[in-house]
Order: C-alpha cells, then sequence, then structure tokens
C-alpha cells in the first residue's frame, strides 16, 4: 500500500531538508508537559486497552474529567488542568450524559467545575473518520484529521478522548500500513493542537495480558508513546486480596503495558465499579438508571484487619523455628513443604494459602523477613530458612503498615 496522503498543508508536506542539529544546553530543553500521571502527554498518543464490558469507557471519562477539573479522584496526579474533548462514537449522547452525571454525583463535582471545560461528541449524531481508503484507490484520504484540528484549536482543548478507536477509522484492522496511517493520523492531530490523544481499543478474544493483547494490527500500539491495559480482577487475585469471588467483576486493575516515555509503574492501579442511582425514576419507570462508575480500590483489607499484636505472635513463632528444630522454610516445594512459614499464617491468623503466600512475598521484599542459612542437625547439611528482622517489626503505635508492601499483582 501506497503511504498516506494527507490533504492540506501539513508538517509532513513541509520542504524535505537535512537540518544541521541545534545542540542546545540540556536545561535548556523544555520539559515533557505531561497532563495526568504518566500515561497522557501533550502532542502524543496514548492507548487504552481493555475488554469489552470491563469498564474501559467509565475510566477513559473518569480521566477525562479529572483533567477537566483538576482534581485527582482517580488516585493520579493531574500535572495540569486542561479544556477536554471526548469523542463516544458509539453510543447516543444521552448515555454519555448518564455516565457523566453519575461520576459527578459519585465524587462530588459541580457542574460549575465542568462548564466550558468539558465538550462532548455522539458519532449517533455525526460521524469521525480520519482515515479511509480513498474510492478505487490504493492510497489513505484522511476526511476528518483538519476539521477535527480545526475544532479542537478552537475549544482549547488539551486532550481528546477517542471512544472506541475502531469507530474513528474506515481502514482493515489487521492490516499494519493502514493502522499505522490511522495512528499517524491522530499523530498529526496532537501535534496540530498541541492535545493530547487517548485511543480506547479492544483486545483480541483469548489474548495475553500485555501491549500485544489490543485487537488488530500492531502498528497503532507501536506508534502509542503509553499503553495501558484494563483487566478483570481474577479468582487467583481475589483470593489473595481478601475480595469476595462473586465481586471480581467489580475489580479491575489497570497496567502499564508500554511506557516509552516513563519508567512503567512498578505496581498495578486497581479500581472498583460502583453503582449509582441518579434519581431519574419516572412513572413508567420508577427505579431511574444505575450507572457504573470507576472510584479507586486499595487492595489489602488482610492488613488492615490484623493487629499489630497478632502480627507479632506469628513472627516470634516464625522465628522460633519448627517443631523439628528446623527454620520455617519461605517457599512450599520439595518434601520440606510441612515446613512453610505459611502454614503460621493460615493457622493463626486465618488467611487462606494465597493470601499467606502473598504476605509472605511482603515481608521478604520489605526486609522483615530474611533468608538465612543454618545446618540441619537431623539431616546433617545446610537448609535455607527465614530470620525475622526486629527493627522492621510493627509497633502498637504505627500499626501494621511496616509490615505491608505495594507488591499487590
Amino acid at each position: 500500500m501506497n503511504a498516506p496522503i494527507p490533504p492540506g498543508a501539513s508538517a509532513v508536506m513541509q520542504p524535505l531538508r537535512a537540518a544541521p542539529a541545534r545542540l542546545p544546553m540540556a536545561a535548556d530543553i523544555p520539559p515533557r508537559q505531561w497532563l495526568y500521571g504518566t500515561a497522557l502527554i501533550r502532542r502524543f498518543v496514548s492507548v487504552l486497552i481493555a475488554p469489552g464490558g470491563v469498564g474501559k469507557s467509565a475510566l477513559a471519562l473518569g480521566q477525562a474529567v479529572a483533567l477537566a477539573t483538576g482534581r485527582n479522584f482517580l488516585a493520579e496526579r493531574v500535572h495540569h488542568s486542561v479544556p477536554v474533548w471526548v469523542l463516544n462514537l458509539e453510543d447516543p449522547l444521552e448515555e454519555t450524559e448518564r455516565r457523566l452525571a453519575a461520576l459527578m454525583l459519585r465524587h462530588g463535582i459541580a457542574r460549575s467545575e465542568l462548564e466550558g471545560r468539558l465538550f462532548l461528541h455522539s458519532g449517533r449524531e455525526r460521524r469521525v473518520t480520519v482515515a479511509a481508503m480513498a474510492d478505487g484507490a490504493w492510497r489513505v484520504v484522511l476526511p476528518d484529521r483538519d476539521a477535527m484540528i480545526a475544532a479542537a484549536k478552537q475549544a482549547g482543548v488539551g486532550l481528546v478522548v477517542v471512544d472506541p478507536f475502531v469507530k474513528s477509522h474506515a481502514l482493515e484492522e489487521n492490516n499494519n500500513a493502514q493502522m499505522d496511517a490511522a495512528a499517524t493520523a491522530w499523530a498529526e492531530v496532537a501535534e496540530e493542537t498541541g492535545a493530547a490523544i487517548l485511543l480506547v481499543h479492544h483486545v483480541r478474544k483469548g489474548a495475553a495480558e500485555d501491549v500485544d493483547a489490543a485487537r488488530g494490527g500492531k502498528a497503532l500500539t507501536d506508534a502509542a508513546r503509553a499503553a495501558r491495559l484494563l483487566s478483570v480482577m481474577t479468582p487467583e487475585e481475589a483470593e489473595r486480596l481478601d475480595v469476595p469471588v462473586n465481586e471480581c467483576w467489580r475489580h479491575v486493575r489497570l497496567d502499564d503495558a508500554k511506557a516509552n516515555l516513563a519508567p512503567v509503574a512498578n505496581k498495578a492501579l486497581w479500581y472498583r465499579l460502583e453503582t449509582v442511582n441518579l434519581g431519574n425514576g419516572t412513572t413508567g419507570y420508577p427505579n431511574g438508571d444505575n450507572v457504573a462508575v470507576m472510584v479507586p480500590f486499595h487492595p489489602g483489607s488482610m492488613w488492615k484487619r490484623l493487629s499489630p499484636s497478632e502480627i507479632n505472635r506469628v513472627l516470634d513463632e516464625i522465628d522460633t523455628g519448627h517443631p523439628d528444630g528446623s527454620l520455617y522454610a519461605p517457599h512450599r516445594r520439595g518434601a520440606g513443604s510441612y515446613r512453610w512459614a505459611g502454614h503460621v499464617l493460615v493457622r493463626r491468623l486465618r488467611l487462606t494459602e494465597a493470601q499467606a503466600a502473598n504476605m509472605l512475598q511482603a515481608w521478604m521484599v520489605n526486609g522483615l523477613l530474611v533468608e538465612a542459612e543454618y545446618r540441619d542437625a537431623a539431616q546433617r547439611k545446610l537448609r535455607t530458612g527465614l530470620r525475622v528482622m526486629d527493627a522492621l517489626r510493627p509497633t502498637q503505635g504505627a500499626g501494621v503498615g511496616a509490615t505491608e508492601n505495594t507488591v499487590s499483582s
């Protein structure tokens, strides 16, 4: 396929020449213009990837409102508040308004905070197609690219949310050259307007949980400067994090799948889908609409229900060692699995084995428990067991914070 042929004056149409390097001093180079966490940045395209029904539209709208209001109610830093334009290219405008109303109710957002700062568009009222194949020709045309640039500039928006990306083009999803053309069209919108672009995209069925899970050609995620994956909590995660398994569907994790311009986050962000009633019941529909809203979720309730004294009793038992005279083992494996320290946590703290394994891992990561070599008198051989670092034990006044680690994924 030929390279995209964009209409109108654009950066790609400027005369080509070899420009001498400017070689500015490092301190004189303008810093990157982050808007939201390390996910949204001016003049770049970011992608939010998720299966259907997980809550990606609710999350994208929440991020848009956070930027428009300057409030970090989704537990990510808002670096600079900017006007935002949300293009929902799939649903009627009323549906986006329902989600917005529920979000405002749940997070206590006043209308005055959004007036003139948030712009909404429905693809039901006017399609937006930034890239398509020219009739009868093997070339790409960009029907709405220039119109998007003009409208975004006129409104002064700093973020454009495109939900879903697939509705913003008329190209072949599995054709990498065509997906690159669509991604390039949005990148040109970002460059010309100075706005961040967030493309909301689906995953392939049965895909692994990484950046390659995105549906269609890989060129889209290759072109994006940041990509994040939203997925539902698994039963195994629910057990570790003390969440009822039947509540898994309400809990989602957000992972960095790709971060070209910033380090990948060292842990997942968790959110919970809460149901908000709009109070808009009528005679025919007395109950009104219930709408899902994203709120931050902080896993680790098993830590919160344990007192420092309970934790210290368990640590005492681990440090004393197994009744057979050996030290407790850090892992469950081999013939010595009966010496696994997790059995103490299961017995004393009423944890599941998965929760016990997660707690032991956290304690070893933060140094409360350390592995030490010792000579097993019965077996007459060197083994590895666990010892407690007393200086890191929790105190009654400090709670159990010192025993908890951020390892939650």
